[in-house]
């Protein structure tokens, strides 16, 4: 057996079992499935026996050219793969939709009154906060605690479905700082970090004028963004006088800015700086760096729809597409084993390449 025929096989036996994941999982009917299993079968037969696929070939006048049917058939087996894929995605979307508005009604009802009663004192009121939360009750007690110490004072926080005490552990910050506007959404079930961040977007796009706020941040839970850098994010606000619309933390405008980042991390980072220029035309030097700062006008024309870590991808192709004026600020990025265990793997940026890839050529 040839490299080329073994290389067949198991691609052959790959769609194979995707396709019955799917047919279970009534992501497709029995008709797709029929079609899908006969060609698998002819891939496979075909390419451990050659004289047969000759014999197939000579039947329609072929000779060796006969090998054009295996390689039409992979083709043809992976359009069908990504259609149901593309379905696949868009019941995903839907359900998230769901989940993400159920919780911001509930969020908004039971919040509502506080929203209204609350008002800005000093300029760090004109900032809101945001924060998605999975499980992370080991840390985010003392993010919350650094961002309340520097007077901010609002924040929405999406409880994405977590299974340990994250969701306690807000209840309890809410209690202790009554002064504080803090927001609590919660999905019912895990959904992503993209779905996450779809949540929060359309409950300040929708809440923004109650909510009274100019900017809106983004921050995350696991502690590895420093909240002084704020003062530089505000600093560069004051001084261009809203010339930006988007303020961009980075880690490489001064690089030695990144605290016991493990040398795989800065070559991932710097592959995805060319890929983001290449697919997005986004000249950022740290596109995936989401310490970010964004005036309310520019944030209501974002549109999220990726569950998945894709959504960096999404904004950033957006600040293109809006023509969005920005800046890029030097900011303290402290890896800790905590993050890089739970979300700095580099494992998720080929999971990210690959979602890349699709929602660009394959997904409609």
């Amino acid at each position: 057996m040839s490299l080329l025929q073994f290389f067949i096989i198991i691609i052959a036996v790959i769609f194979f079992l995707f396709w019955v994941d799917l047919y279970k999982r009534k992501k497709m009917n029995i008709l797709h499935f029929l079609v899908f299993v006969f060609w698998s079968a002819a891939v496979i037969l075909f390419a451990i026996n050659n004289t047969l696929l000759n014999k197939f070939g000579n039947f329609f006048g072929l000779t060796r050219w006969a090998d054009l049917i295996v390689y039409w058939s992979l083709v043809v087996l992976a359009y069908f793969y990504i259609t149901l894929l593309n379905s696949h995605t868009k019941d995903k979307q839907e359900l998230t939709r769901f989940i993400s508005q159920k919780s911001i009604n509930k969020a908004y009802e039971l919040e509502k009154d506080n929203i209204k009663k609350y008002k800005n004192k000093t300029e760090k009121d004109e900032f809101i906060f945001n924060i998605r939360a999975y499980n992370e009750w080991k840390v985010i007690w003392n993010v919350v605690d650094q961002i309340v110490k520097e007077w901010f004072k609002k924040i929405v926080f999406v409880n994405d479905g977590s299974k340990d005490n994250t969701l306690e552990v807000l209840d309890t910050k809410k209690k202790k700082y009554k002064d504080c506007l803090f927001i609590i959404i919660s999905h019912d079930i895990n959904r992503g970090g993209g779905a996450a961040n779809q949540t929060w977007y359309r409950f300040i796009q929708d809440y923004s004028t109650e909510l009274n706020a100019k900017w809106f941040v983004w921050f995350d839970a696991d502690g590895q963004m420093d909240i002084k850098d704020m003062s530089k994010f505000m600093s560069e606000i004051k001084k261009n006088n809203w010339k930006y619309d988007l303020y961009l933390g980075s880690r490489f405008v001064q690089w030695w800015k990144a605290k016991n980042m493990p040398r795989s991390r800065k070559i991932i980072l710097a592959i995805s700086k060319i890929v983001t220029k290449i697919f997005y035309w986004a000249n950022i030097s740290d596109p995936h760096n989401w310490y970010r700062v964004i005036s309310m006008d520019a944030f209501k024309k974002i549109k999220l729809t990726s569950d998945g870590m894709h959504y960096a991808n999404e904004v950033n192709e957006q600040i293109r597409k809006y023509k969005m004026n920005y800046k890029e600020i030097p900011v303290n990025i402290c890896y800790t084993d905590y993050s890089l265990e739970k979300w700095q793997k580099n494992s998720n940026s080929i999971k990210l390449a690959m979602e890349m890839i699709y929602k660009k050529i394959f997904f409609r």
